[in-house]
């Protein structure tokens, strides 16, 4: 790709750098993934082009996000993250330059448990939400400041159940479970914890020398509790983790019933 030649001396590469190979990969279901290699360097390059539900801003806007995310997560010096390196245009998309980890399958759990507690735990605003909507997945997520952890959900659960379109009785439990959510909450002394957003086994790994890695987040300040739900949602992670992590944060009560739902948001 022309366009990321033009911009590699601006991440760093030397002035005459040229790419000699680019090697297509897995990167999820959203976007396309390469493998870029110059004389001296590897980069992970996702791109997106325009589609059905994507126009050009809105993938430049999803990865511009995305690299402010793993910023975020980098900047607590709690678990790894891919660095991200730049955001720039195609012709009809955009793409994203990120540093090059060869990845490994996870295998200490444990060690995961104990540095997303930290993350969790890390000191951060007095509020809930984050600087900006960003996207999990393809989908924006809404992401305006609340003074309340409540607040910021039944914002999002709303989001979400009018894109799904409910009609009838469905559409009227959608909004009772909205209007009644602060009753699932009660005698909880929630403190915004800074999260993934969309941890799933797909999106943790491991480095060469075995260090959990994380990437493809939806950030925000919200209540640690909604991380392990979707973590649990979809699997993957053993006791080992869940013991590490509540060495840290001890499981609340009633977090089986708040988990679902958590799980409502991400269906």
């Amino acid at each position: 790709m022309a366009e990321i030649t033009k911009v590699l001396p601006q991440i760093g590469a030397a002035p005459d750098s040229r790419i000699t190979r680019m090697t297509p990969v897995s990167g999820g279901c959203i976007s396309t993934a390469h493998i870029v290699e110059t004389s001296d360097q590897k980069y992970f390059v996702k791109s997106h082009t325009v589609d059905s539900f994507m126009t050009k801003q809105m993938c430049k806007s999803m990865f511009e996000q995305e690299l402010h995310g793993l910023n975020a997560l980098r900047h607590t010096h709690t678990i790894r993250v891919p660095q991200p390196l730049h955001v720039g245009d195609l012709s009809s998309g955009a793409f994203l330059i990120l540093e090059y980890i060869p990845l490994a399958r996870l295998r200490d759990h444990r060690k995961l448990g104990h540095q997303l507690a930290n993350l969790h735990l890390h000191k951060g605003p007095s509020q809930f939400g984050f600087d900006s909507n960003n996207y999990i997945g393809s989908t924006m997520q809404p992401n305006g400041w609340h003074d309340t952890w409540v607040h910021l959900l039944q914002e999002r659960l709303r989001y979400q159940f009018d894109r799904a379109q409910f009609t009838g009785h469905l559409k009227n439990m959608a909004d009772e479970l909205v209007r009644r959510l602060a009753q699932f909450f009660k005698g909880l002394d929630i403190r915004p914890s800074l999260v993934h957003g969309d941890l799933w086994a797909g999106n943790c790994a491991a480095d060469s020398s075995g260090e959990p890695v994380v990437f493809d987040p939806a950030v925000y300040w919200g209540h640690h509790e909604a991380e392990l739900s979707i973590m649990r949602m979809f699997g993957g992670f053993t006791l080992d983790f869940y013991s590490a992590y509540h060495e840290h944060i001890p499981r609340a009560p009633g977090f089986e019933l708040r988990a679902q739902i958590y799980e409502l948001y991400h269906t």
